[in-house]
C-alpha cells in the first residue's frame, strides 16, 4: 500500500474518533457544569484541560464559561480538535481515498458532512445533548458500516489502527484530569463524589460495566482499575492496547519494529500490571507516562508507514 493511502485511512478514522471523544468530553461537562454552577470557572475549564486546549481558548479572549467552551470546542475553525474540524478533515481524507474504501463509508461520511453543514445554516451552532448525541451517532454508524463492509486487509487495519491509538489517548486524558479533580475535592459530599465519577464512566459509556463487574458504590480506585486493566471494556486502555498490538501484528513488520516493540511494551504494562503498581508510582505519574509512551508509539507509526523513504 503507498504511504499516502495508509496515512489517509489512518487519519481518517483518527479524526472521527477525535470527534466522538470531544463530543463525550462536552457532553458530560454540561452536566458537570449544571451540578457545580454556572460561576464554577473550574469546571467550566475541564474540557479544555483534557483536550490540551486551555491556552489557545485563552488567546481568544472569550469568557470562561461551559457554553463558550463548548462553542470552542464544537466549532470554531481556529480550534483544529474542534468538531466541525475533525468531521472536515475526516471526510477530505475519506474523499482522497475513495477507491481504498467502500461505497457505503464515503456515502456515509459524506452525508455526516452535509448534515453537519445543514445544522449551522443561519448561523445555528448547537451545543447541546441533541448535537453532542448525533455526532457519537454517526461515529457509531460510521465504525459498524466499515466492519460490515470492507476486506480484512490494510486498510481496514490502519482504520482500526487509528481508532484504538485515539481512543487510548482520550481515555486516559479523562482520567487524568476527572480523577485529579476527585482527588482535590476529596472533602466534598458523597453525594457530589458520585456524580463526578458517575460522568467519568458516562463519559466512556462504561456506568454499566461497572455495575455490572462491581456490583458496590462507585470508588476511585476501581473506576481506575476498570478503565486502565479491564480487557474486555472497549474504552480501555488494555483493550485498546490488545487491538493495537493485534493490527499492528497483520501489517507489515520490517517498517515498524519499532513501533511493535513499544505496543508490545505498553501492553506487557497493562496486561501485567495491577492496581497497586499504578498508585505505587502515582496515577497522574503513570497516566502522564502513559498518554507520552502513546504519543510516542503515533510518531513511530507515522514514520514507519506514512512517510516517504
Amino acid at each position: 500500500m503507498l504511504s499516502r493511502v495508509a496515512s489517509h485511512l489512518y487519519w481518517l478514522s483518527r479524526y472521527l474518533e477525535r470527534a466522538e471523544n470531544m463530543a463525550r468530553i462536552l457532553d458530560v461537562g454540561a452536566s458537570l457544569a449544571l451540578l457545580s454552577g454556572a460561576g464554577d470557572e473550574r469546571a467550566a475549564s475541564e474540557p479544555l484541560i483534557i483536550t490540551d486546549t486551555l491556552e489557545s481558548f485563552g488567546a481568544t479572549g472569550m469568557p470562561l464559561t461551559p457554553e463558550h467552551v463548548a462553542r470552542y470546542l464544537a466549532w470554531s475553525p481556529d480550534n483544529p480538535s474542534s468538531i466541525v474540524n475533525c468531521l472536515e478533515a475526516s471526510r477530505e481524507n475519506a474523499r482522497a481515498v475513495r477507491g481504498s474504501i467502500t461505497s457505503e463509508m464515503w456515502e456515509n461520511i459524506n452525508d455526516t458532512w452535509l448534515q453537519l453543514a445543514a445544522k449551522r445554516q443561519g448561523g445555528a451552532e448547537p451545543v447541546d445533548a441533541a448535537f453532542f448525541d448525533w455526532v457519537k451517532e454517526r461515529s457509531h454508524l460510521f465504525r459498524g458500516i466499515t466492519f460490515a463492509t470492507i476486506r480484512r486487509d490494510q486498510p481496514y487495519q490502519f482504520i482500526r489502527l487509528g481508532t484504538f491509538l485515539e481512543r487510548a489517548d482520550n481515555t486516559a486524558r479523562i482520567l487524568s484530569v476527572k480523577q485529579a479533580r476527585q482527588a482535590a475535592e476529596s472533602g466534598g459530599d458523597g453525594l457530589t463524589d458520585y456524580y463526578r465519577l458517575s460522568a467519568v464512566l458516562r463519559s466512556v459509556s462504561s456506568l454499566e460495566a461497572y455495575r455490572d463487574t462491581y456490583r458496590d458504590a462507585i470508588d476511585a480506585r476501581r473506576v481506575a482499575e476498570l478503565l486502565i486493566f479491564d480487557p474486555s471494556l472497549p474504552r480501555s486502555l488494555r483493550f485498546c492496547f490488545d487491538e493495537v498490538v493485534r493490527n499492528l501484528g497483520e501489517l507489515p513488520h520490517a517498517p515498524a519494529r519499532a513501533a511493535r516493540r513499544l505496543a508490545a511494551h505498553i501492553l506487557a504494562l497493562l496486561e501485567h500490571g495491577e492496581l497497586e503498581d499504578v498508585y505505587g508510582v502515582g496515577l497522574d505519574a503513570f497516566l502522564e507516562r502513559f498518554l507520552k509512551n502513546n504519543i510516542r508509539l503515533g510518531e513511530a507509526v507515522q514514520a514507519a508507514y506514512m512517510e516517504m523513504k
